[in-house]
């Protein structure tokens, strides 16, 4: 196979797995690609798993718990007691008084763990509650000016970790890697919930279309 066909099938690969991405991303993507191949064996000390799923899985989530170190080591400054105290309190600012199950399933938390930790920070006199005026049975959420102020020095504090962990890596690479795992983020966290108390098999089944058994 000539090199401009071997190049073309690459691009529709690429466009085939990544419909919204441009040619701009695919140049990125193959030579990052092109660029990493020689390293891939360097990676978990040369015990890599058998397919690229389970690769990038596993990737994920050795850097999300070398993050976490790194955050508990940041905290220690911080007047919050868990990382995830401050993530309801992001989106409590963003998401601009919602309601509890709405701030609880945006940071992708278990209802009962959700409610205890802000009943916390309620204690803390980082957020009130206010009555919805829609419904009179539901109340909303909002920071304080104890709460904001917490929030913003989080802010700046836990911003240094991910510029410590990707300070290597170029601003088109780190572009890329949100551009080609923002849609999976996008779609588990509309179905995650909807998932929970049903078997592996039929999730399985509804997202891939075949049986586990396959």
């Amino acid at each position: 196979m000539n090199k401009t066909a071997e190049l073309v099938n690459q691009w529709a690969a690429f466009e085939a797995n990544y419909p919204e991405a441009g040619i701009d991303d695919f140049c990125r993507y193959y030579l990052i690609s092109k660029r990493e191949e020689d390293g891939q064996n360097k990676l978990f000390d040369g015990a890599v798993p058998p397919t690229a799923e389970i690769i990038l899985v596993k990737l994920v989530d050795r850097i999300a718990k070398l993050h976490m170190i790194y955050i508990r080591i940041a905290m220690k400054t911080l007047k919050i007691s868990h990382f995830e105290e401050f993530n309801l309190l992001s989106a409590i600012s963003n998401l601009q008084a919602p309601k509890k199950t709405e701030a609880i399933y945006h940071t992708i938390n278990e209802l009962s763990t959700g409610l205890n930790l802000l009943s916390k920070l309620k204690n803390k006199g980082y957020i009130a509650e206010q009555d919805d005026s829609d419904d009179k049975r539901s109340k909303r959420l909002q920071l304080t000016a104890k709460g904001e102020k917490v929030l913003q020095a989080c802010y700046r504090r836990f911003s240094k970790v991910p510029e410590m962990l990707f300070k290597e890596m170029s601003r088109e690479d780190i572009e890329l890697c949100v551009q080609l795992l923002k849609n999976i983020d996008i779609r588990f966290s509309r179905l995650w919930q909807q998932h929970r108390g049903k078997p592996f098999e039929q999730i399985y089944e509804s997202i891939t279309g075949k049986s586990t058994t396959e």
